[in-house]
């Protein structure tokens, strides 16, 4: 029997197995399975237009510290191509499998992967209302290091992007993490979501900063955003009566 997979649905994974918790103290489900939609970005060998479904499952390697892919297979689903070994030598396979990872990570940590995109106005660092005590600094530090080390990135590169460093300043934030036990213990779980929780608000502040720097450059008024929300109220009424007259 053919599979079906729902044309809304992007991806879907499930986790699995007994939870486990890796230093500073971030909880795992060992196991994820599922499915995802891949297209020409991460398979050269695609059109443009064209996609595959990726079926995969990744483990978490405490040996390594980072997930694996254990199992990986493509379905070309409608699309008449072959997945020849040509073809599979143009796949990305690890950077395919890294959408499964989200799905075995709380999500207050995963959250912390989004400080990245703070990289271009200096991190964290660049709200001066945010002074992180010595304590919080280094177990921030911990936090996107191991993040970074379980999704398979470079964990340096992460912590310097994220809270605003030059590369030998992480370098030295890393090691004194590290001396500091954060980097081995995984007695941090309460402290690490309340840091998370303080950094969710620097980051909708910065979404709120973008979209309205976007609008101005863009021109778009108040009134331009009112006038939209209008019609598509007029709209949905109006498909609402023509669903009231078919009944």
């Amino acid at each position: 029997m053919k599979t079906v997979y729902p044309p809304n649905q992007s991806a879907q994974f499930s986790p699995s197995g007994p939870s486990i918790m890796v230093p500073p103290g971030i909880s795992l489900r060992p196991v994820v399975k599922g499915w995802a939609r891949i297209r020409a970005d991460q398979i050269s060998a695609l059109e443009e237009g064209q996609e595959v479904i990726a079926n995969l499952r990744i483990e978490y390697a405490t040996s390594t510290g980072r997930f694996e892919v254990a199992a990986f297979g493509l379905d070309r689903t409608e699309h008449p191509l072959e997945i020849s070994g040509a073809f599979l030598r143009t796949v990305q396979v690890h950077a395919i499998a890294r959408v499964a990872i989200p799905a075995a990570v709380p999500p207050w940590a995963i959250n912390l992967t989004w400080l990245r995109s703070l990289r271009s106005r200096g991190g964290v660092r660049s709200f001066p209302e945010f002074a992180l005590s010595d304590e919080d600094a280094m177990l921030l530090t911990a936090l996107i290091y191991r993040i970074a080390e379980i999704s398979g990135e470079n964990p340096a590169q992460a912590v310097a992007d994220s809270i605003g460093l030059k590369q030998r300043t992480a370098t030295n934030w890393i090691g004194r993490a590290r001396a500091a036990g954060y980097m081995t213990s995984t007695d941090h779980g309460t402290a690490a979501r309340r840091l998370a929780k303080a950094i969710a608000a620097l980051q909708s502040r910065h979404a709120i900063e973008e979209l309205n720097a976007l609008r101005a450059r863009r021109g778009i008024t108040d009134d331009d955003i009112r006038a939209l929300v209008e019609r598509e109220d007029a709209k949905a009424a109006a498909a609402r009566e023509r669903s009231h007259g078919n009944d």
